[in-house]
């Protein structure tokens, strides 16, 4: 049975960041200043072997005022060597 490492990359507002999870609950996660370097990030990943399986997009907006937080997030998972 395959198993696998995943992780997520979102995009909140006009931040980024990646989180690896880890089985242990140390997970990784990483801040990026723009979204063009969250590009790049996304490039390394499938080029290191990771496989986008999946993808959301919440829209959330703020009780009584005109507050709008879209959050895109893409699932990533990758197999374990071994």
């Amino acid at each position: 049975m395959t198993r696998w490492l995943y992780a997520t990359i979102e995009f909140i507002g006009d931040q980024a960041q990646v989180t690896i999870l880890m089985s242990n609950g140390k997970h990784s996660v990483t801040s990026l200043d723009s979204h063009k370097e969250m590009y790049q990030v996304i490039a390394q990943m499938g080029a290191d072997g990771w496989e986008l399986s999946s993808t959301e997009q919440d829209i959330k907006t703020g009780w009584g005022d005109n507050t709008r937080t879209v959050v895109r997030r893409l699932w990533f998972k990758k197999p374990l060597e071994g």
